[in-house]
């Protein structure tokens, strides 16, 4: 039996991310998240070689907002492909508010999408 190691539930919710290239460079890539839990979320990007446990500076497109938040996080796992990279983070910091208002709507997609299942 395959033991689960996360502590909560994770939601597959798509959201915009903007990557801190480096820690002195200015420059941004785009990514977007595959999906979000409490304690961190992983997201798809252009290849790159940030190395395992490296800090990261990422901001988030709120839902239905412009507004993007600043996230700092810790890269839990990564897996690099030809073409793209899957990234974990795991939360260093990241706004109480901002957090609970994508967890919400999150959460919401995932019971439409289950409340639409049922009714197959």
């Amino acid at each position: 039996m395959v033991s689960e190691r996360r502590k909560f539930m994770r939601f597959d919710v798509s959201l915009e991310v903007a990557v801190k290239a480096s820690e002195n460079a200015g420059d941004y890539f785009r990514g977007v998240t595959m999906n979000f839990s409490r304690s961190g979320l992983c997201f798809e990007s252009p290849p790159v070689t940030f190395a395992l446990k490296a800090p990261m500076e990422l901001e988030l497109k709120l839902p239905d907002n412009d507004t993007f938040i600043p996230v700092s996080g810790n890269i839990a796992w990564k897996e690099q492909f030809e073409d793209k990279c899957l990234i974990g983070l795991e939360f260093t910091e990241i706004n109480k508010e901002a957090k609970i208002q994508i967890l919400d709507y999150a959460y919401d997609r995932w019971v439409e999408k289950n409340r639409n299942l049922k009714s197959v």
